[in-house]
């Protein structure tokens, strides 16, 4: 279960970094607070992430792969459904760190109304 969460923080912010630095922002991460960090987090797996087709890798400063590519197919694509998170054990390519989660849909959803509540929170005009 941590370890899990651990692995997600982990991608999202490379690839934060990422798409900083190619937006000309620097990779400090200096202009964003710990509160939009926080709700990106909420949009990207609440909403943007494909868990049916991508996995997450933290190695090589992080990528997303196809979980159905031959190569991944074997250890990544679960018989429990389409819609699991599968992780890549940077310690061991070959173990599914997602594997023990269940309720993956609903805890995409719950991710889901998390961003919309909170965008809705910081966008209502002060009284």
């Amino acid at each position: 279960g941590s370890y899990l969460l651990q692995l997600m923080i982990v991608s999202f912010l490379q690839h934060r970094s990422r798409e900083d630095a190619s937006r000309g922002c620097g990779a400090s991460g200096r202009h964003f607070n710990l509160g939009s960090l926080l709700v990106d987090f909420f949009e990207l797996y609440g909403s943007d992430f494909n868990y049916v087709t991508a996995g997450i890798s933290v190695r090589h400063d992080g990528y997303y792969f196809p979980k159905g590519a031959p190569d991944r197919r074997e250890v990544f694509c679960s018989p429990r459904g389409p819609f699991t998170l599968a992780v890549e054990n940077p310690l061991d390519v070959e173990m599914d760190v997602g594997a023990g989660a269940f309720r993956m849909q609903m805890i995409s959803r719950i991710f889901g109304h998390a961003y919309k509540t909170l965008v809705a929170y910081v966008s209502e005009p002060a009284l």
